[in-house]
């Protein structure tokens, strides 16, 4: 198996645990979860992908900081979703 294929594969866990310690917590963990911790956060790729979902969840939580429009701002743009952008830009220009 490639290596991107094993890390796609390792995804599903990688949330998983990130999903444990978020609901309960790294010092909740029973003895034998936080030894099956240790073996799979070993593994490099196991590790970077664990990694790349809390940065994920970080790139998320900035997503909240961002206001939604209003309903004037939505009534006074003209954007046709029919369109792509790039179209639409240039028309605009």
């Amino acid at each position: 198996m490639s290596s991107r294929k094993r890390a796609n594969a390792d995804i599903p866990e990688a949330l998983r645990w990130f999903h444990r310690f978020r609901m309960k917590g790294p010092t909740a963990l029973s003895p034998d979860e936080s030894a099956k911790w240790a073996r799979w956060a070993a593994d490099k790729v196991h590790s970077s992908e664990f990694r790349r979902v809390e940065q994920l969840w970080e790139d998320l939580q900035h997503l909240k900081k961002v206001s939604l429009p209003t309903q004037q701002d939505l009534d006074a743009d003209h954007y046709d979703p029919e369109q792509s952008i790039s179209e639409w830009l240039e028309r605009n220009r």
